[in-house]
């Protein structure tokens, strides 16, 4: 018998035939990073944060907010896939910036690479003259700030984001100097009278934030293990930015009290983790360069 003649298959300009077209069935990123490496590409990945970090052509940002993990207008870091809102970036934006732009976590802390339009830099002169006779350092104020973002943008961080509530039980009678993430940013802004002077009062006010979570909850909460989990991770962060100051987390039971002890055998010395906010799905809005 005979057939009829077929057509010539088309060449295979897949290089790599036994690779999925799409990725098909990765069911994690670093899974994801894996696919990625295979095709050449380079990737790092940051520690801690659970995102590769890939060439800026090839990368994908995150759809939310790396702080409040939310939608919106949010503005793309060129290097790594971070996404912002401009009141949530430390330090807070004013305006999105018309060319490449790069987070404080991915700044070069000696020679930034771009200036930020924010508080800090859209005083009048006098008070600039002011603001540089006093307070941190032009590197040290980086690397405050990347510390403090860096921590924001932990999920564990969430119960340290805001004040705790005038209406938590006790809690003020227990903390005489409560702490929190939204007091170290605000002493950051060098317009604020609090201002730190040095590295050692910022790393001082983050272990006392530290300190009275774990003096407040008890030690088997999820707040009180996310606390201790949040300061292995700040020390590590610690080390690699300010390594002088870096020091063992401080022990659970270390500022513990007789009242606190009391409290908690009626059952009235925990907070509850927060709220989880709800995602807004809205299209976001990328900046232009």
């Amino acid at each position: 018998q005979t057939s009829e003649p077929q057509p010539e298959s088309e060449p295979d300009l897949d290089p790599n035939p036994e690779a999925p077209a799409v990725c098909a069935g990765l069911s994690g990123p670093r899974e994801h990073a894996d696919w990625l490496g295979r095709e050449g590409k380079h990737v790092d990945w940051l520690e801690g944060e659970g995102t590769p970090r890939v060439e800026a052509g090839q990368m994908e940002n995150e759809d939310f907010c790396g702080v409040c993990l939310n939608g919106g207008d949010l503005l793309c870091c060129d290097r790594c896939p971070k996404v912002f809102h401009l009141s949530c970036h430390v330090p807070a934006l004013l305006s999105f910036p018309a060319g490449d732009w790069v987070c404080s976590l991915c700044r070069d802390v000696q020679r930034p690479e771009v200036e930020y339009d924010c508080e800090n830099t859209r005083l009048s002169s006098s008070h600039m003259t002011k603001a540089v006779s006093y307070g941190l350092s032009a590197s040290d104020q980086r690397r405050c700030e990347r510390l403090t973002l860096l921590i924001f943008c932990n999920i564990l961080s969430a119960p340290f984001h805001e004040p705790v509530s005038p209406l938590a039980r006790h809690y003020y009678q227990i903390i005489k100097r409560p702490m929190d993430l939204s007091v170290i940013r605000t002493k950051l802004n060098k317009r604020n009278p609090l201002h730190y002077y040095t590295p050692e009062e910022f790393v001082a006010d983050v272990s006392l934030m530290f300190r009275n979570c774990a003096k407040f909850n008890y030690p088997d909460s999820e707040v009180a293990q996310a606390g201790s989990s949040l300061e292995t991770f700040f020390q590590s962060k610690l080390r690699e930015v300010f390594p002088s100051l870096a020091s063992p987390p401080t022990p659970a039971g270390d500022s513990d009290s007789e009242d606190c002890d009391a409290l908690r055998r009626e059952g009235v010395a925990s907070r509850p983790w927060p709220n989880s906010k709800e995602h807004c799905y809205r299209k976001r809005k990328r900046r232009r360069s």
